[in-house]
């Protein structure tokens, strides 16, 4: 899954571990969502936004393909 936690978390001057530690998290894991290594529940998706006083979809832009099987 693309996302731009990174962008929102650099604007907010903090670092991976400071993010983590908020949301109650590893590092590794802030790491991998933002790598785009894991997709994160929808729940912590939405205590990642609230932190970084952003939307979830302003983080976690949806997909827009269609998609060609549900035609």
């Amino acid at each position: 899954m693309r996302n731009k936690v990174t962008t929102f978390r650099e604007k907010t001057g903090w670092t991976a571990p400071e993010l983590a530690e908020c949301v109650g998290v590893s590092t590794a894991c802030i790491t991998a969502i933002e790598d785009g290594r894991y997709d994160p529940s929808l729940f912590l998706a939405y205590d990642i936004a609230e932190a970084l006083d952003a939307g979830v979809t302003e983080l976690f832009p949806p997909v827009t393909e269609e998609c060609d099987s549900m035609s």
